[in-house]
């Protein structure tokens, strides 16, 4: 197998089709393509300084103690199978039943691929915050930065989102148990913004009113507060910087989609809010590896990598495809969505916030999002026309997530 061949094959493979075309090539000649006989058996730890790609024929991995056969038939081309994962333990092991094809990607070449592939634009990073971005990224795109779990009650809560068997009573006794969220919960009911006929003094009462939908997405924003925590005082400023910019973004974003009538004003809400999640890792990252970070820095590598370290936070999380879209295109004014979706809305409200806060936005028609979601385009130096009327319903809710 060629050169090119194996390039090819690092095109389509997710651990490396993020690669820039020179890093790929570069790639490409430090990687071995190679056949193994039927019957040869192999462990993680035989091949822990290589990454091996099935690219033709037929194996048993047991993983687990559980066997599970892997095939890729010449005929019918698939992208190569990587043949042990990261989750892979000690006594796993892969099996070949027929004479198998092969791709070595050693790691020590694939990290430098990534490295060579980071391109830092207008950034005034010295060598030393170089060095950390770079090393920063490439855990990233190897998958090896630790991502932050979900946090207990909002988990409980996705979790009854998948249960078929999931009604009111479930959503209401999982919030019952957080006295924080059920107080917020009661307060964004009895506010204008759900317009509650009658005073809502119980968290059954609540969760009647807004049903479950509107309930268990509600929680979840107010629950993922929790996952935005930092251990020491010179991150912590960064990490409520984050949440204070996501919670204004989620609040626009609501608004902005009960406005319009548009997509669902919950999911909205949440999606928000996510759009920045990535900091969370990136901070937590910065903890472990400094033992006196710099603020103003922290939040330079911040508006770097969110975007990226969102991705992973949200597919780590299951939140949805939608939502994966909402974190890879924050911040990125261009970008032009086919129909109305939530990372066109987000975009929308993220130029609403940083325009409340005080920060420099481009003008609204440099920002696509604005003629896909059919927003009328403010003037320069105006804010959106139909926001400013929701003035009351802004305070409520950011009162909701107390910023």
């Amino acid at each position: 197998m060629d050169s090119t061949r194996i390039d090819a094959l690092l095109k389509d493979m997710d651990l490396t089709s993020s690669l820039s075309d020179q890093a790929r090539s570069e790639l490409a000649s430090a990687c071995t393509a190679r056949e193994l006989e039927a019957g040869r058996r192999m462990r993680p730890q035989d091949v822990d300084d290589r990454y091996l790609f099935l690219v033709q024929g037929q194996l048993v991995r047991v993983s687990g103690g559980s066997p599970a056969r892997i095939s890729v038939d010449a005929a019918d081309p698939e992208s190569p199978m990587q043949m042990f994962d990261n989750n892979s333990g000690q006594q796993d092991f892969i099996i070949t039943e027929k004479p198998c094809q092969i791709l070595e990607v050693p790691t020590a070449a694939l990290e430098r691929a990534h490295s060579a592939s980071l391109v830092v634009h207008d950034t005034d990073l010295d060598d030393t915050e170089g060095a950390f971005f770079g090393e920063l990224y490439d855990l990233i795109t190897s998958n090896r930065l630790e991502l932050p779990t979900m946090p207990e009650i909002a988990l409980r809560i996705q979790e009854l989102t998948n249960d078929p068997d999931a009604d009111l009573d479930k959503l209401t006794e999982v919030i019952q148990r957080d006295g924080t969220i059920a107080g917020a919960l009661l307060h964004a009911t009895n506010s204008p913004l759900f317009r509650a006929s009658k005073q809502i003094q119980s968290v059954r009462d609540a969760v009647n009113r807004l049903g479950f939908r509107n309930t268990r997405m509600l929680a979840m924003n107010m629950a993922l507060r929790q996952a935005f925590k930092a251990r020491h005082a010179s991150t912590r400023e960064a990490m409520e910087q984050s949440w204070k910019h996501g919670a204004l973004q989620s609040a626009y974003s609501y608004l902005i989609a009960d406005s319009l009538k548009q997509l669902d004003r919950e999911r909205a809400l949440l999606a928000g809010l996510v759009a920045g999640i990535g900091a969370v890792p990136i901070i937590q990252f910065v903890e472990l590896r400094e033992a006196q970070p710099d603020t103003e820095r922290v939040q330079s590598l911040v508006r770097r990598l969110s975007n990226l370290a969102g991705v992973l936070v949200i597919n780590y999380w299951d939140l949805g495809s939608d939502l994966v879209t909402v974190a890879e295109h924050a911040g990125d004014w261009g970008y032009r969505a086919n129909a109305p979706d939530y990372a066109s809305m987000a975009l929308v409200a993220e130029w609403a916030a940083r325009r409340a806060e005080g920060e420099s936005v481009p003008e609204a028609s440099e920002v696509a999002a604005f003629e896909v979601l059919g927003i009328t385009q403010p003037s320069a130096g105006e804010p959106i026309a139909f926001l400013e009327e929701r003035t009351e319903d802004l305070a409520e809710l950011r009162a909701m997530f107390n910023v």
